[in-house]
């Protein structure tokens, strides 16, 4: 692994703030009794927004492949990013925190009457009730408002495509997705270290590799979402090869993308992995596949069919990941459940699904669910990340 990359700075410890925090308590005399509360606590708005950290490594200039849209499409509070320049030894671009949401503290909500109150004073009671309402919702609007600005002031002064555009190619093989790899494993082990290890599973790593050669360290990238931007359509042997590599060394998530997926099916896919926006649907049954076989048995239709009126829904992609039983190498095995979830990606593009929103993943014999032979191993799960 390189040399760890520290961070500048501590970061808050936690998650952000709900959306609605009592911050206190006002009490007034009401109908002549002392001591009883006219309003609630006053009340803080905000978003709640848990950390998450980005690291994007470059092997060379990104200008075609528009970092700056993504980052820019993706941004959201308390998020951590880095860039960097693979080389020997890797060198930071940018490094920089995303602002905090903004906050604003209203009046706090008004106390109904008590027992025995004429029906005026209900009534103002419920006029006050539906200011305060009124307020809430302003409040609310101009949190929004607060954070969107403060975000795109942020992402102005980045300077990302400038930063980026004449990014020189490294030496030999540091530009190899190993080498991207570690740098990025580096990155993130000095944003823990400094941040207190707030990430959760919020990390996502993004690598622009025309090189998808090299072996990982098990473990480098444990917990983290990869995604792997190519410039060329690789072969479905060198996608399951590299997926397998980003899996072994721990990856949660290992994507490699050549150059047909769009600039919105790519910031859908980081988004969900920032944010943990993503619902799994199990297609986790023996009858999907015979074993040493990735055709699809008549019975999987109807299981695959079930899952078509979500996937064809605007803003939305689809990982496709695929399992193998354990008799058999780990190679053999891998790309088994590559073929496996090629075959469900092809069965859904068949009826309508976009080719750009699916993304094929083989985890070979690993996340067993029975004894290793079992048939339900032989599985697919499709994970749906919306935007």
């Amino acid at each position: 692994m390189s040399n760890t990359i520290v961070h500048r700075g501590a970061r808050m410890a936690g998650a952000l703030a709900v959306a609605v925090i009592l911050a206190g308590c006002g009490l007034s005399d009401v109908g002549g009794q002392a001591d009883v509360p006219s309003v609630g606590p006053p009340v803080t708005i905000t978003q709640r927004v848990l950390p998450s950290a980005m690291v994007a490594v470059l092997n060379g200039s990104v200008s075609d492949l528009a970092l700056s849209g993504l980052v820019a499409d993706t941004a959201r509070p308390v998020e951590d990013l880095t860039v960097l320049q693979t080389y020997a030894p890797a060198r930071p671009i940018i490094a920089s925190d995303a602002p905090v949401p903004a906050a604003d503290v209203i009046p706090g909500m008004p106390l109904a009457p008590g027992s025995g109150e004429t029906s005026y004073q209900w009534a103002q009671y419920e006029g006050r009730l539906k200011h305060w309402r009124g307020e809430l919702a302003a409040g609310q609007q101009e949190v929004n408002r607060k954070t969107r600005d403060a975000l795109s002031a942020w992402l102005r002064s980045l300077g990302i495509a400038e930063k980026t555009s004449n990014v020189a190619d490294p030496p030999g093989a540091a530009g190899s997705l190993a080498a991207e790899s570690a740098d990025a494993a580096s990155a993130l082990a000095g944003l823990d270290q400094g941040a207190g290890n707030v990430f959760g599973g919020r990390r996502v790593i993004v690598l622009y590799c025309d090189d998808l050669s090299g072996a990982l360290p098990v473990g480098e990238l444990s917990g983290d979402q990869v995604i792997v931007i190519t410039p060329f359509l690789p072969s479905a042997a060198a996608a399951s090869a590299a997926q397998a590599e980003l899996l072994s060394a721990g990856a949660v998530q290992a994507a490699v993308l050549g150059p047909e997926i769009t600039a919105t099916q790519l910031a859908a896919l980081v988004s969900a992995d920032l944010s943990q926006n993503a619902m799994p649907e199990s297609l986790s049954t023996p009858v999907l596949f015979a074993n040493d076989s990735a055709a699809l048995l008549p019975s999987a239709v109807a299981v695959l069919t079930k899952l078509l009126p979500q996937l064809l829904a605007a803003g939305v992609t689809a990982v496709i990941n695929g399992y193998a039983s354990t008799p058999g190498t780990a190679d053999i095995n891998y790309t088994l459940s590559y073929e496996r979830a090629a075959a469900v990606a092809s069965f859904l593009e068949s009826h309508g699904v976009p080719a750009s929103s699916l993304i094929i993943v083989g985890h070979g014999a690993s996340d067993l669910v029975a004894p290793g032979s079992s048939g339900l191993n032989r599985r697919v799960i499709v994970v749906i990340e919306r935007a």
